[in-house]
């Protein structure tokens, strides 16, 4: 795998990811609780999976190859913890009953959190893209092929 396809599929995840979140965001107070509740448990778990891919692969990479990006890979770990956060809670409501509607708050808030998340990571990636030699490109590779 080369660094090109490890940036390209980090983008097609976000890709996925957001037509999930605006699928939910406009689907859940129209559905009933229980297939709005099966929409975010996929959705965490996608989230879940995609942040600890770039928390264990992408994000020591570029803390180490990059010192001038640590803040922001900072900044990106806090996201990661608001946004999943917000999910989980979500979650929780619907499980536990709560009207999908007491959820609008709660989902907004993610939703301006996630978009933020997403505009600095594609940003991020791109910066990448123009930044790494043959040797970090190999060394991405390694980072990410089992994640």
């Amino acid at each position: 795998m080369t660094v090109e396809d490890a940036l390209e599929e980090l983008s097609h995840d976000h890709e996925d990811l957001n037509r999930q979140v605006l699928d939910i965001g406009a689907r859940l107070v129209s559905d009933e609780p229980a297939a709005s509740n099966a929409r975010l448990v996929e959705l965490r778990e996608q989230l879940f999976l995609h942040f600890a891919r770039e928390e264990e692969g992408l994000f020591p990479f570029v803390v180490d190859h990059f010192p001038d990006l640590v803040d922001r890979v900072r900044q990106m770990e806090t996201a990661h913890d608001a946004i999943c956060g917000a999910v989980a809670r979500m979650c929780h409501m619907l499980a536990a009953g709560t009207n999908p509607l007491a959820l609008t708050p709660v989902f907004e808030r993610f939703e301006l959190a996630y978009a933020g998340h997403a505009k600095v990571e594609a940003e991020l990636l791109f910066s990448l893209r123009k930044r790494v030699d043959a040797d970090q490109r190999l060394a991405l590779a390694e980072l990410v092929r089992d994640l």
